[in-house]
């Protein structure tokens, strides 16, 4: 039986919307989001009284009764629900999306020579899978798990988010074992039926004073039982009782580390040195920290019968976004969340620090905005808000700036959009208002490709 329900970003759900998936255990299942949700409101909220609803956060939430999953909103609901893709679609996401075509066609898009130019040759040939799109997004995050991982889209298509996340740890394991599982020495002392390293004396006579045959004697053992592989079994253990399709990898897995124990003290495991010979175990245990100690984006709090494993979207993108101008513009000194100018000063002490996402000195601004413009009421407003352009406005100002972008993301919902704005910049009126500056401010929108 499917124990996972999907909903996007911002949907709000109720009791009845479970019974489809999850019958009778519907108001069960329901009552444990409702717990979480009382400890976690940033996460996922209450809408009303009887209705539940995701805030800016992605992810997966699990109780003991089945798996809230929450995706990205770059499709329209009536859409996740067909999951129709279609038959290009299809040969599409039989490719690694990690190709080198699909990254190739990506880098162009974003070079800082073309960004205003809006190239035609990314089209809209086949509809994002959010599923897709995260994980996609996730790999591209510095000091990630994801960043290493060659699951293919075909895969993530075909499976719930949390087994996508499983069978990412599972393949990062079968790697580690090809590689070599890591073992030490650790001194052993023990009472045995022959001499094995060296004697201790005192404890020899304490303990063998009538048992002449044995000897107390203490040796290096060159063992698995070591804190990288316990971390790693207790992972595996960890995950064993929340899947089904995986679950028999997990205990093929275990198996593999039958002489090793469970971590009993996962900070003192994790302090464990690994030497350069085996730094191939570094992703392996970034995923055991993330299941074991929750060290994704957002911690949570409540019970331990729920586990979450959320990020927010705006982060996301906006990692994202940096990595692919970085990519596409190796030889330009593009600084991430630049810091040190500051909106105003009292009495000699500033306040408000401005931190655009992206910052290209004496040249340009970028913001990037996870959001779907709505240009329905005020079409020469284009569906920018008033709070994004004040915004925009004291960059330009404190930076001494003439180009400024806004970066939305280009999917389905905001092609057409795109299509309108494609020749237009808006401008501010500058004279007077910035520092040196007699010409008018470009405020410039360009619409980020996503990595489908």
């Amino acid at each position: 039986m499917n124990n996972t329900f999907s909903i996007i970003e911002y949907q709000a759900f109720s009791k009845e919307d479970l019974k489809e998936i999850f019958k009778e255990k519907a108001e069960i299942f329901y009552k444990e989001l409702e717990d979480f949700a009382k400890n976690n409101e940033s996460f996922l909220g209450f809408k009303s009284k009887n209705a539940l609803k995701a805030k800016n956060y992605v992810g997966i939430i699990q109780t003991k009764s089945g798996v809230l999953e929450i995706l990205p909103k770059c499709m329209d609901l009536e859409k996740l629900e067909e999951d129709k893709p279609s038959s290009e679609c299809k040969e599409k996401s039989k490719e690694d999306t990690n190709s080198k075509y699909d990254k190739e066609k990506l880098k162009k898009y974003y070079e800082l020579e073309n960004i205003s130019k809006n190239d035609d040759f990314y089209k809209k040939d086949c509809e994002i899978n959010p599923s897709i799109l995260l994980i996609n997004m996730l790999k591209t995050l510095k000091n990630s798990p994801f960043k290493k991982s060659q699951i293919s889209s075909l895969q993530i298509a075909k499976m719930p988010l949390f087994e996508v996340f499983i069978t990412m740890f599972l393949d990062e394991f079968d790697s580690v074992y090809k590689k070599g599982l890591m073992r030490s020495y650790v001194s052993s002392e023990e009472n045995r039926t022959f001499l094995k390293g060296k004697l201790l004396f005192n404890e020899h006579i304490k303990s063998n004073l009538i048992h002449k045959e044995r000897f107390f004697t203490s040796s290096d053992e060159f063992v698995l039982d070591i804190a990288p592989n316990r971390l790693i079994k207790s992972t595996l253990n960890f995950l064993k009782s929340k899947t089904s399709s995986n679950k028999f990898k997990i205990i093929k897995a275990m198996q593999m580390l039958d002489e090793v124990e469970f971590s009993k003290n996962y900070e003192k495991d994790f302090s464990f040195k690994i030497s350069r010979h085996f730094d191939y175990y570094e992703n392996i245990l970034s995923w055991c920290k993330v299941f074991l100690q929750n060290q994704s984006f957002a911690p949570y709090k409540g019970k331990n019968e729920a586990f979450a494993l959320l990020f927010p979207m705006e982060k996301l993108f906006e990692n994202y976004v940096a990595y692919m101008f970085k990519l596409a513009n190796p030889s330009k000194n593009i600084k991430t969340q630049s810091s040190g100018k500051y909106l105003i000063s009292k009495n000699d002490e500033k306040c408000f620090m401005l931190k655009p996402d992206l910052y290209i000195e004496n040249k340009m601004i970028l913001d990037t905005k996870w959001k779907i413009p709505d240009d329905s009421e005020d079409e020469k407003k284009h569906g920018i808000s008033q709070g994004d352009l004040y915004q925009m406005f004291a960059y330009a100002n404190k930076y001494e700036i003439k180009e400024i972008y806004l970066i939305y993301p280009l999917c389905e919902r905001t092609f057409d959009l795109r299509e309108k704005l494609k020749t237009k910049d808006i401008k501010f009126l500058a004279q007077g208002f910035l520092k040196a500056c007699d010409e008018h401010v470009k405020l410039k929108v360009f619409f980020a490709p996503l990595p489908f």
